[in-house]
């Protein structure tokens, strides 16, 4: 939206004049503000009716002006106060914002365009149709990226986001806690260059915004047509990779493994599995320190020695629990083939939990 694009200057005006600012669209909702927002005593009706393009107006403690291409009105620029200066400030901002808006006009078409492709809403014969219209290259290498939110940061992180990436790039906002990424690609690129852009944009949040964020990987697509596939990937990547793998903050869907299979399993089918294998006891009997111990030893590649060493116990304290656990579910997890059907009813567990109903 273009008002991502006012908020930096109302930002900047706000420092300057020390007034509160901020721009309505045509139907007189809020989009970019600096400072109060305005008062709720002024009803939008009120604001939209009196809108006069390109003259001041005053209603209650602010002064208005709309402005829009093609002597339309697309906004409203408000400033608090009603005395010359404010008139003249919000005149002057009405004008800033409009050469803004022609400006940014061609970049905010093609990322509007593009969210429509990412959500299916363009048909596959018209995607190569409209990309040309608004000149965007439909044959290089892209991959969509899909940046979650744990909570609401107004358009922050979009921000940021558009900062960190050139021209080439779209930086979209889905709603209030996802941002996608469509990065354009370079020669050469794997795997580890992909995770690298993800790891920077978790850091780069993290330090400037002070906010943790996940990041969901769609594989790379050669053509403009595929980004709506690399876009539903990056979905199931966090959907899917938050289930399994919630300690990662940077989800691939193509390293989702068994983890991709196991959730397209139906539940019932995950919980006669776990009764079948478990016979003794439920696998809910296992305590944390015994969880914790068995994920350390599936990291060591089921090595005792090494194990012990991590875990700071003694080698026969391990072998201890790992016969206390035979003793439980039946399962010698030194065995190769217990220890891969323990591996995955830990993920079925897992899956389970997730899709329990939340009362």
């Amino acid at each position: 939206m273009l008002g991502q694009i006012f908020q930096p200057m109302l930002e900047q005006m706000r420092a300057v004049s020390g007034k509160s600012i901020g721009v309505l669209n045509n139907y007189g909702a809020v989009i970019a503000y600096a400072g109060e927002v305005i008062s709720e005593e002024i009803s939008y009706d009120a604001v939209t009716n009196n809108a006069n393009n390109g003259k001041p107006y005053v209603l209650g403690n602010y002064t208005f002006v709309a402005f829009g291409m093609r002597n339309t009105m697309d906004y409203i620029v408000y400033v608090q106060g009603t005395d010359a200066e404010a008139q003249k400030l919000c005149l002057l901002l009405s004008v800033s914002l409009s050469n803004l808006q022609i400006h940014c006009g061609d970049k905010y078409d093609k990322t509007n365009y593009l969210k429509s492709v990412l959500l299916g809403n363009v048909l596959p014969g018209d995607v190569f149709i409209r990309s040309d219209e608004l000149q965007i290259d439909t044959e290089i290498p892209r991959a969509v990226f899909i940046i979650q939110l744990q909570e609401n940061a107004d358009v922050s992180v979009q921000h940021l986001l558009q900062n960190m990436f050139p021209e080439q790039d779209f930086v979209i906002g889905i709603d209030n806690l996802n941002v996608v990424l469509i990065k354009a690609l370079t020669a050469g690129y794997n795997r580890e260059s992909l995770t690298k852009i993800a790891r920077s944009i978790v850091e780069t949040v993290n330090s400037e915004l002070m906010l943790q964020v996940y990041v969901g990987m769609g594989t790379p697509t050669e053509s403009i047509r595929d980004i709506a596939r690399s876009y539903s990937e990056a979905q199931i990547a966090l959907e899917i990779g938050r289930v399994f793998e919630g300690d990662k903050y940077i989800l691939s869907y193509d390293t989702l493994g068994i983890g991709r299979l196991i959730y397209q399993l139906p539940s019932k089918l995950c919980e006669l599995f776990l009764e079948e294998i478990f016979k003794k006891e439920s696998i809910n009997v296992l305590d944390e320190e015994t969880i914790q111990t068995i994920y350390k030893f599936f990291e060591n590649n089921l090595n005792v020695s090494e194990t012990s060493r991590q875990l700071f116990v003694h080698r026969n304290t391990l072998v201890y629990r790992l016969d206390k656990i035979e003793r439980l579910t039946g399962l010698d997890l030194r065995n190769f083939d217990d220890a891969v059907i323990f591996k995955v009813a830990i993920l079925v567990n897992k899956y389970l939990h997730a899709n329990s109903p939340k009362f």
